[in-house]
């Protein structure tokens, strides 16, 4: 699994156990291991609002929070059981972690303690964030739910963000205008909330811009094989950012796709309309893609390389320019396989069972023994 950060002068990029900090131009490496010496991998990893700090989750149930620049490791805690996925606060030594049992945890900087249980879901939690102003807590889960709860009294819930048709996997702010919530899905679509009130402003399909059809012809047939009925291709990666003060962009990939698919989202007198603005043609799937101010960011796992792309507004007119490439792990061997995002979404669709038909099957039986 491949995450990647940016914020400033800082690129932080994950392969496996590795991590590789591009900061103003030269590369820091850490390598995590576990308790034993053996190689520990990254699942999700977030920057300080003020960047300062870095937080990891690993594979072995650890949170870890390193300091810009030294990358001293100043806290570290064992998590009471997998997590799926960690971000910093509004205040920065709050950091909040979403577990794969559905509870979302509240660890602290500066305080040794274990973590504080906020609140609870009945399903795989997979995205946790706080608004700005601290007073909203939202979470999303593999049963299609986007719940939004007050804080710190989590146990009042504000409303539900519903209309989903499978996981949500992805949420963040509209950047120009954070009063609107973006979130996306296993279902191939973005949809953008009024979160406080759970309404449904715009949704974006992003199935009707697949160029190859075939894609999810084939995806459709291997979840049918597995007994899983979808629609279409699951949106593995997302990002977004500001491009003046009323659009946003978004970036998106999509399972089985070598295009990222850039949008615009415009919002005017509580209006919305988005547009796709750009299909990016790559060499293979990207292993993780980040949005950063006029830049989009892209990893590509099988060759360690990471490509800048730069948009340009001209006459109104909004284009991508093809940057420079980053070479990234040179001095590691990075030779060992490890597993995408594509393989792991695939886990998040639900299986439906009939039972229905096995009992009735016993309920014959049972009555041919008693005749």
């Amino acid at each position: 699994m491949n995450c990647i950060c940016v914020a400033n002068n800082i690129i932080a990029v994950s392969r496996g156990s590795l991590i590789d900090f591009y900061i103003e131009e030269k590369h820091k490496v850490l390598k995590i291991q576990d308790a034993t010496g053996a190689d520990d991998d990254i699942c999700d990893m977030d920057f300080s609002n003020d960047q300062k700090y870095v937080a990891l989750l690993t594979s072995s149930k650890k949170l870890y929070t390193y300091k810009f620049p030294s990358l001293e490791c100043v806290k570290s805690f064992l998590l009471p059981r997998s997590a799926s996925k960690v971000r910093f606060g509004a205040e920065k030594n709050n950091i909040f972690v979403a577990d794969k049992t559905g509870d979302v945890l509240l660890y602290k900087i500066d305080n040794d303690e274990g973590g504080v249980k906020l609140l609870g879901h009945l399903s795989l939690l997979l995205n946790v964030l706080q608004s700005k102003d601290g007073n909203y807590l939202i979470t999303s889960d593999r049963d299609e739910k986007i719940r939004v709860s007050c804080y710190p009294h989590t146990y009042n819930i504000q409303t539900y963000c519903l209309g989903h048709k499978e996981f949500v996997n992805h949420l963040e702010f509209l950047p120009h205008n954070e009063k609107y919530l973006l979130s996306a899905s296993g279902d191939g679509t973005i949809k953008c909330w009024d979160y406080a009130i759970g309404h449904n402003c715009c949704t974006i399909d992003t199935r009707t811009d697949v160029s190859d059809q075939s894609l999810q012809e084939d995806f459709k047939k291997m979840m049918d094989d597995d007994g899983i009925e979808v629609d279409g291709l699951p949106i593995v990666h997302f990002s977004t950012t500001k491009l003046n003060d009323t659009t946003s962009l978004i970036a998106v990939s999509l399972h089985s796709s070598h295009n990222v698919l850039i949008y615009t989202l415009e919002t005017s007198d509580c209006k919305f309309k988005h547009n796709l603005l750009e299909r990016v043609s790559l060499e293979g799937h990207p292993g993780c893609l980040k949005l950063s101010e006029t830049s989009l960011f892209v990893y590509d796992n099988d060759t360690s390389k990471l490509t800048r792309f730069n948009f340009t507004n001209k006459n109104n007119k909004t284009t991508l320019i093809k940057g420079h490439t980053i070479n990234m792990f040179t001095e590691h061997n990075t030779d060992s396989i490890v597993k995408t995002d594509y393989e792991h979404i695939k886990v998040l669709f639900k299986r439906k069972f009939d039972n229905v038909q096995e009992y009735q099957e016993r309920k014959r039986n049972r009555l041919v023994k008693a005749t």
